[in-house]
């Protein structure tokens, strides 16, 4: 017999895509686009699901007809279709009018006639081209051009004879959408961007804004659409209000604002940060002093959103009852920091400042959305976010240092965070969600990691000299290092992702040699060993191993896995299952390690339970496989049921409660 072994050569990335918010500058912004009197607005409950007025420029429609129909008929749909489902507002009383830029962001603030104080902008002098982040706003959608001299006299207002006939009142927020190769889009890792540019004056809601996105790095492959429309979806959140811009325009429940407000109803300009600055009611500083890393422990300052839905939503998620609210990003410099949810603690939460994988929109960025004041949010459109899950007040208050080492003392796993190193042969785990392939990313950078990132006292064989320049792939994470999917490139240059829900991304058939199959149904699995395959006399060795892409179905006796035609039942989280399949023409021979139940079918109510009452009312089912066991072969051999006799069921039934009321009894000479 010949020995082989077989390493998949391929290239791998690790995923990760940043995301820069374009904050607008001062005059960037126009603030007085009047929907009604202010006390009318301010009264009215936000039950009006919100409805979008979606503009397309003239840059998108000189695309390839693909790019088009991507754009027009598929992610703008999309994402204008779940806003309008997870969120309403309070119902506009006037139409919406876009106002007009003013020369040197000059205006008076007067009534109809312009001689008295009103809500009302006049520009000084003269009125300028209105844009919107990269795009020229038509006529149609401008009010009157009103204009005083520049002592704020012989005021007089130029009437637009081309507005739009049609009544604005069915239109919360006007989004221009472009695809124009800009300064911003040739950041390498920018597919697009979206931001605000006008907000009513009642109580200062974003009604109109702009994304733009990159014709370069737009892919209409059905791998991209996906993680494309969580981008476009994560952009619209910064223009409806998820902005260190917006901070300070946020209001609580009964319209009031948050941060004090200037005799012009704008807040303090902070001209140094190109910032309105906002109070501690919305974002406060806060320290932890017991921040660990090698050699002891230091102060870390981090900043907190800590208005009340949102400190509500962060205690009940992380389950630690004295949260103080959900920590913002704090690297990642302009457009990232402060503007995105912290990446160590809420990793594939969509409103993290990167993409690494499986993005969600979950309840706590909903939360963030109601306490502007501006929304009502359903929550039933939150998704499951399982990253930080219930793990506590030391998970959610410290570093991945600390986590790792308390974890390692009471022997219980270290996920989500990991401290492996990429070897080769590759040995792949899967992600936290069970949605992907992944590795850990921990990696060696160029230089020493600044000195609150540094989380490793020894690792492996590294020198010591060289423990200070290993982190976490990802900068965002506080450089703490987790498990996270990759895509490969292939002998043949063809990349595929891991993500096992998208079918593109199975290996060919003729190379599958762990039997994967990558659907709608497919979960990650981890390995119990090599997988290796036989033909006639070669033997082939799989080194390349660790996890793979399996199909699942949840029923009412558990978790069973589907590999090469055959049903394979979990019983018991750990244990191992045998695989035997065929593959163009080699028989081969893995094992699969039993993830917990809960991880694949959680929600679905398919989990068995194993107390008394589930244990009689499940003894026919139950009796039936035990039987079946015996007669045939496990399940896990790929053999399907058959039918016990009613005899032998009921002899089964009765053996359980027997063996029920000896554990009952047992259990009561203890209490």
């Amino acid at each position: 017999m010949i020995q082989l072994s077989l390493l998949v050569l391929f290239l791998l990335r690790i995923n990760d895509i940043h995301s820069k918010h374009w904050i607008p500058l001062k005059q960037d912004v126009v603030h007085n686009v009047h929907i009604g009197h202010h006390q009318e607005i301010a009264s009215k409950p936000k039950v009006q699901q919100i409805r979008f007025k979606v503009v397309y420029h003239s840059s998108v429609n000189v695309l390839s007809l693909e790019k088009q129909v991507l754009i027009k008929k598929k992610l703008m749909p999309s994402a204008v279709k779940y806003f309008h489902n997870t969120f309403s507002v309070r119902n506009v009383t006037a139409p919406i009018k876009l106002q007009r830029m003013c020369e040197s962001n000059s205006f008076f603030l007067k009534d109809k006639t312009g001689d008295n104080p009103g809500h009302l902008q006049y520009c000084k002098v003269a009125c300028e081209e209105t844009t919107c982040g990269p795009i020229k706003i038509a006529e149609s959608f401008l009010d009157d051009c009103r204009v005083c001299d520049e002592h704020g006299n012989h005021c007089k207002t130029k009437k637009n004879v081309n507005i739009a006939s049609e009544d604005k009142r069915n239109t919360d927020f006007v989004l221009f959408v472009s695809s124009i190769q800009t300064d911003h889009c040739k950041e390498s890792s920018i597919v697009a961007y979206a931001s605000y540019c006008q907000q009513e004056h009642a109580l200062n809601r974003p009604v109109a804004g702009f994304a733009n996105l990159c014709p370069e790095k737009l892919e209409s492959n059905p791998q991209s659409f996906e993680s494309l429309l969580s981008t476009v979806k994560h952009e619209i959140y910064h223009a409806l209000g998820f902005s260190v811009g917006l901070f300070a325009f946020y209001r609580d429940l009964n319209g009031k604002p948050l941060t004090e407000r200037q005799s012009n109803g704008l807040p303090e300009y902070n001209n140094m940060n190109n910032l309105y600055q906002w109070s501690k009611k919305i974002v406060k500083p806060i320290v932890r002093k017991d921040w660990s890393v090698s050699g002891g422990y230091i102060d870390h300052e981090v900043q907190m959103v800590v208005t009340p839905t949102v400190k509500k939503e962060a205690q009940k998620h992380f389950n630690c009852p004295d949260l103080e609210g959900a920590e913002l990003e704090n690297q990642g410099g302009e457009g990232t920091a402060l503007t995105h949810w912290e990446k160590r603690i809420f990793e594939n939460e969509a409103m993290t400042g990167t993409y690494t994988q499986h993005p969600v929109f979950s309840r706590v960025t909903l939360a963030l959305m109601e306490d502007t004041g501006w929304y009502k949010a359903n929550y039933s459109m939150a998704e499951s976010l399982d990253w930080g899950k219930n793990l506590g007040c030391n998970f959610v208050k410290n570093n991945c240092r600390a986590w790792i080492a308390d974890r390692i003392e009471n022997k219980l796993s270290t996920a989500p965070f990991c401290a492996t190193l990429k070897q080769s042969p590759l040995h792949m785990r899967c992600t936290h969600t069970k949605l992907s392939l992944a590795l850990c990313n921990l990696v060696k950078y160029t230089s020493n990691l600044p000195k609150e990132f540094r989380y490793f006292d020894r690792l492996g064989q590294v020198p010591v000299k060289d423990i200070y320049t290993y982190g976490g792939a990802v900068e965002l994470a506080d450089f703490c290092p987790f498990y996270q999917k990759f895509t490969l490139t292939e002998e043949d240059g063809r990349k595929r992702g891991t993500t096992c829900t998208i079918k593109e991304n199975a290996p060919t058939k003729n190379k599958n040699y762990a039997l994967e199959t990558y659907s709608k149904y497919a979960k990650c699995v981890e390995h119990g060993r090599h997988w290796t395959g036989k033909k006639d006399l070669l033997t082939r060795t799989m080194l390349d191993w660790g996890s793979g892409c399996y199909e699942y179905d949840c029923t009412p006796h558990g978790l069973f896995m589907t590999i090469n035609q055959k049903r394979y039942h979990c019983k018991n989280q750990d244990s191992k299952i045998e695989i035997l399949g065929k593959m163009d023409g080699w028989n081969i021979n893995g094992s699969l390690v039993c993830p917990k139940c809960e991880e694949f079918c959680a929600g679905k109510g398919q989990c068995p339970k194993y107390n008394i009452t589930n244990f009689i009312v499940n003894a026919k089912h139950s009796a039936i496989i035990n039987l079946e066991e015996k007669a045939h072969g496990p399940e896990e051999h790929g053999i399907e049921p058959k039918h016990a006799s009613s005899t032998l069921v009921y002899q089964s039934i009765l053996v359980n409660l027997l063996t029920l009321l000896t554990i009952f009894f047992n259990a009561n000479l203890y209490i």
